[in-house]
């Protein structure tokens, strides 16, 4: 078994700033499909109106979806570095031992 007594804060960050960006863009894509069943489903709609329903919320929806995006990048980034800067800090003042994985 190792021993994972440091681990590197780029890569940290980095890793959960890409898996925080894909949650946000898929997020604002399915609230864009929620409000899409939403307004059909409340009547009252001919063929142009959906549409445009369609065609106007999946845009709107991608925005969102973006715009979220690069905040969880933000957001994701700096609590990332944070992470990996406190896991080194308590490995090097022994609160923690490491992480132990077993490489084959």
């Amino acid at each position: 078994m190792k021993t994972i007594k440091k681990i590197d804060k780029k890569s940290v960050a980095n890793v959960y700033a890409y898996f925080l960006a894909i949650s946000a863009f898929l997020v604002g894509i399915f609230i864009a499909f929620a409000n899409i069943v939403d307004r059909i489903l409340q009547g009252n709609n001919d063929f142009i109106s959906i549409i445009l329903l369609i065609v106007f919320n999946i845009l709107w929806g991608v925005l969102v979806g973006l715009v979220s995006a690069l905040v969880g990048i933000i957001i994701g980034f700096i609590s990332g570095w944070l992470f990996a800067s406190l896991y080194n800090l308590a490995v090097k003042i022994k609160i923690l031992g490491g992480i132990q994985i077993e490489l084959e």
